[in-house]
C-alpha cells in the first residue's frame, strides 16, 4: 500500500505539485526503506528544506551505500550549501 502512495508522490512531484506531494507523502507511515527516504528527501528538496532531505538521502547510502540518486542528490546540496560569489565579495 505504501508503495502505491510512494509512487503517487513522485508522480506529483514530476507535475511539479509539489504541495500536494507533501500531504500524500504526509499520509505515509514511515518505513525504514530506500524508496521511502529517497522520496523524503527528494520532497524535502523542493521544498528547501536541505538539512532533512540531506537527512534522508543520508540514511538512503546508510541502507544501500551504493545509491547514486541519494549520493547525487547529496552533492547537489552541499554544492548549494558551499556555494560562494567571489564578486560579493568585491565591490
Amino acid at each position: 500500500m505504501s508503495s502505491e502512495r510512494l509512487k503517487r508522490v513522485k508522480e506529483l512531484i514530476r507535475e511539479e505539485k509539489a504541495l500536494e506531494a507533501k500531504k500524500v507523502f504526509n499520509d505515509i507511515e514511515p518505513e525504514e526503506s530506500v524508496n521511502y527516504y529517497l522520496t523524503k528527501g527528494v520532497l524535502e528538496q523542493k521544498f528547501q528544506n536541505l538539512g532533512d532531505a540531506i537527512n534522508a538521502f543520508s540514511k538512503v547510502i546508510e541502507l544501500d551505500p551504493l545509491n547514486s540518486e541519494a549520493k547525487n542528490n547529496l552533492h547537489i546540496i552541499h554544492n548549494i550549501l558551499n556555494f560562494w560569489n567571489p564578486d560579493l565579495y568585491n565591490p
